[in-house]
């Protein structure tokens, strides 16, 4: 029996395409050795049946034992007697006719033959009476699966080969029918090299007789001069990253600032950090510094730029802290336009780190994007003011600062 790999249809021996899938069964076919018949159940054994009581107790006492028969006489001495009789020698009649008499008869009917049983009845141990074997009923027949193929430890697809779709094989690019299961490969998926294998091709050793006598030093010492070079370049750029101070700042502020903005891009939740404390340069009598952070829109700091070009205001906190935003009203609350806006401010955090900012000259709260980690205060100076032509003051509604959780 042939089955085939592909359909499990089961062929009989001799076939070369498959009943089912019509596929080439040198290829795609497998060859099955049927197992023999089992053989035939043995007969049943043939009960002996067991004599009666009666014939047992006969048995037992002896009374059924086998009698021996008297020895029939020769057949010689019958035919000789009568010849005697007749012709009697002297001296020798007497002992002859005492010696044959005819046995006496008796009218009475003879006793009845004694009923005797073969040696196989003789007493014996009981036998367990045989029991007729049942009849199995026969399972239903599985399905039987196709072979399953693995492919070999290892890379299986190299870039330009051709995948087949049926079986999955790797082939070469020249091959037009699947090494494997013998599929045609005009829709084959070709392997694509990756990225990276175009920037580093794979060198190929050259052919026998083309290799110069000076190639494995040469590229040898290549090899060794581009790992100085790179160790050196990493070396110097890592000392001048602890030595230059500014170069230092500048490398931890970009670092944090790309952190920060892809931790606000995927993880945008925040967490209010609330000032312990607030002083400035300058400020009116009736609108102190501690007004910008009481988070009541009525109330606001404000500041006379006549005596005061450049006013500042100092937000201290009870310890350090990450800030990662900031949200700033600015106009004097309710009557926005009756005093200056700021426009132009710098930040200037406890770690000597700085931040410009642009504010917009709009009444509602502004979010702006900071950057701070570990600082335990935050000033704003205000540079420049969108002016007013009621009163040369400036004015802050609230100041507000969060991290991201």
């Amino acid at each position: 029996m042939i089955v085939c790999k592909k359909c499990g249809n089961q062929n009989p021996d001799g076939e070369t395409f498959c009943a089912s899938c019509h596929s080439f069964l040198e290829w795609s076919g497998e060859k099955v050795v049927e197992p023999p018949p089992p053989p035939p159940p043995p007969p049943p054994p043939v009960v002996e049946s067991q004599p009666a009581f009666v014939e047992r107790v006969k048995q037992a006492v002896g009374l059924d034992r086998p009698t021996l028969e008297p020895e029939a006489a020769p057949a010689d001495r019958t035919d000789r007697a009568p010849a005697s009789s007749a012709t009697p020698v002297a001296g020798s009649a007497a002992p002859a006719a005492s010696t044959w008499s005819p046995a006496p008869t008796s009218t009475a009917s003879p006793p009845p033959a004694p009923v005797t049983s073969p040696p196989s009845q003789l007493p014996q141990a009981v036998q367990p009476q045989a029991v007729q074997p049942q009849s199995v009923i026969p399972a239903a027949e599985r399905a039987r699966q196709a072979p399953k193929h693995e492919a070999p430890a290892g890379p299986r697809y190299k870039p330009g080969d051709l995948i087949c779709g049926q079986c999955g094989a790797s082939n070469s690019p020249e091959r037009h029918f699947c090494q494997r299961c013998g599929a045609n490969l005009a829709t084959a998926v070709v392997v694509k090299a990756p990225w990276w294998r175009k920037l580093f091709p794979v060198r190929t050793a050259p052919a026998a007789g083309t290799r110069s006598k000076g190639a494995p030093v040469e590229r040898a010492w290549g090899a060794a001069a581009f790992r100085i070079v790179a160790l050196g370049l990493i070396a110097t750029v890592v000392l001048v990253y602890f030595v230059v101070p500014p170069l230092h700042d500048r490398v931890n502020g970009t670092v944090k600032s790309a952190y920060a903005a892809a931790h606000r891009h995927f993880a945008p939740s925040t967490s209010y950090v609330r000032p312990s404390d607030a002083k400035s340069s300058s400020q009116v009598p009736t609108h102190p510094a501690r007004l910008a952070i009481d988070l009541i829109k009525e109330t606001y700091w404000a500041a006379n730029t006549a005596t005061d070009k450049q006013p500042w205001i100092r937000l201290t906190f009870g310890g350090p802290v990450d800030l990662d935003g900031l949200l700033l009203t600015s106009g004097a609350g309710n009557d926005y336009a009756s005093l200056a806006r700021p426009k132009q401010v710098q930040l200037v955090f406890s770690d000597k780190s700085t931040a410009q900012l642009t504010l917009k000259d709009d009444p509602n709260p502004i979010t702006y994007d900071i950057t701070a980690h570990r600082v335990t205060w935050v000033e704003i100076h205000i540079l420049s003011t969108y002016p007013s032509a009621q009163s040369p003051d400036v004015a802050i509604n609230e100041v507000e600062l969060f991290r991201i959780e």
